[in-house]
């Protein structure tokens, strides 16, 4: 009877063996974790700010009710994955102003998604304000209240200002036009410093510009803008930061009524020699517009409403307004026009560029109605002719010896593995024979350093690997139908 005990007992140990054992094997799914859904905000447009530090806690997510105000001396921490939801009736806007912070730093697995609180398939362009950092900087203006109809002002002497980190983080559906040339962005930076962080931010579906700068030094990796009203990247007031590896992407069915930029630079509004000049350098760019066929571009009607019969797509790059910014090792795809660098208002933007304190260098422009103009393609509400401007000094400063430039027609002579201009899953890697595989320098001082030397022109490396496709787990192309 013992003997047999003992056999039982050796059994049954065995089974509970085996059995631990594959419990350690499959992996238990991980129980589902609720939050609560809180208010941040209280409709106002003046009276809420967070008078103390405070933490937004995942997996909580928030209503962005009216202007939110992170005044001086306080900071505003946001967790990986946190929501936050931009109400349309009170234009949800959260302001970070000088000496505030934001330390808004997800992750590439649980990135912070700030978005639209209507529901999925009714979201729009401008469904709520944006994000406003605000800095003590430099800027060319000297102290001035950022546009969008908010309280604040920007600007000082601190080029090392520290903001906060934006990182890992999502704006969808942003961007608000209160009046022309005043408005809020789907992220505005106002003489933000070199301390701030910068990196991972996708802006999708801004009611007007994805990214503004208004003077500042601060640096940023890793943008992406996708499907924005007007510009792009826009750069005035002084920007003097450095830019590397940025996408954007033009859905031809939005655009502005006053014409949409991939990147629009003035040194400010009035095209003065205030300093610090725009100087911004931006480096691997990948930049694509609406033009699929340029043989046979017409431009479509608006989704937006305009009332002047639809978007008005103007270039890949216009630079005016005694800009002195820099752009190196990029692609420029698909626009009405690849290159404007234009003298308006009495500037000396040409002049710059001869004198190497506007750089367009080893760029590649393809599949473009037209590669180059010296002036505005649209104004007062009229169209030019491209035929009408023959972009003489734009054409032969792109394709000045030593400058490294190239021009190809067509997409398909960039050699991609699939479709840059598909909205809903963009392929945009070289292949190995692609022209994009090479051809990048560095020897200029502006980007001799604060830079990561590779040797491919645009934003992404060639062939599609898991290390190399920095949009991969935080980005979301298709932002309408997401549930929250």
């Amino acid at each position: 009877m013992k003997k047999n005990s003992n056999v039982l007992s050796i059994m049954l140990l065995l089974c509970m063996t085996l059995f631990i054992s594959v419990g350690c094997d499959k992996e238990d799914p991980e129980p589902e974790v609720k939050g609560e859904t809180l208010d941040l905000g209280d409709g106002s447009k003046e009276n809420f700010e967070i008078k103390s530090d405070m933490t937004l806690k995942w997996p909580n997510t928030y209503n962005l009710k009216g202007f939110v105000y992170v005044p001086g001396g306080v900071t505003l921490t946001i967790e990986p994955g946190v929501i936050i939801k931009g109400e349309k009736s009170t234009q949800g806007t959260l302001i970070v102003e000088r000496g505030g912070k934001l330390i808004a730093q997800g992750s590439k697995e649980r990135p912070i998604v700030f978005t639209s609180a209507q529901a999925p398939g009714s979201r729009k362009p401008g469904d709520w304000g944006g994000i406003i950092l605000l800095g003590k900087a430099p800027n060319n203006m000297g102290e001035q209240t950022i546009e969008g109809g908010v309280r604040s002002n920007h600007g000082g002497k601190e080029a090392n200002d520290n903001s906060g980190i934006l990182s890992y983080v999502r704006v969808e559906f942003a961007g608000i036009e209160y009046s022309p040339d005043n408005e809020i962005n789907g992220v505005t930076f106002g003489s933000v410093g070199a301390g701030t962080q910068v990196d991972h931010v996708q802006v999708s579906y801004s009611g007007d510009d994805s990214f503004e700068w208004f003077g500042g030094s601060m640096n940023a990796k890793y943008l992406v803008a996708f499907r924005g009203w007007d510009d792009d990247f826009d750069t005035d007031n002084g920007f003097s930061g450095k830019i590397q590896f940025a996408f954007a992407l033009r859905d031809p069915e939005v655009g502005d009524k006053s014409a949409s930029n991939s990147f629009e630079s003035d040194n400010n509004a009035n095209a003065s020699n205030g300093e610090p000049f725009t100087s911004a350098v931006f480096a691997n760019v990948s930049l694509f517009g609406p033009v699929s066929d340029p043989n046979n571009y017409v431009e479509k009607a608006s989704i937006h409403g305009s009332t002047s019969g639809g978007p008005r797509f103007q270039a890949g790059l216009h630079l005016r307004r005694n800009t002195q910014l820099s752009i190196f090792n990029s692609l420029i795809a698909a626009f009405p026009i690849g290159l404007i660098i234009e003298n308006d208002k009495n500037s000396s933007t040409q002049t710059w560029a001869t004198e190497g304190k506007l750089n367009v260098a080893n760029c590649i422009i393809a599949n473009a109605v037209k590669n180059f103009q010296d002036a505005q393609y649209w104004t007062n509400n009229t169209q030019f002719n491209p035929a009408e401007n023959s972009g003489a000094f734009a054409d032969s400063y792109f394709n000045r010896s030593g400058g490294g430039n190239r021009s190809y027609s067509t997409i398909s002579d960039l050699k991609l593995s699939g479709n840059p201009l598909n909205l809903s899953s963009p392929v945009v890697f070289p292949n190995s024979d692609s022209p994009l595989t090479t051809g990048a320098a560095w020897t200029n001082t502006k980007v001799s350093s604060g830079f990561e030397k590779v040797s491919y022109i645009g934003a992404f490396a060639p062939t599609e690997t898991a290390s190399n496709n920095w949009t991969t787990g935080w980005t979301n192309f298709d932002p309408q139908n997401t549930v929250y």
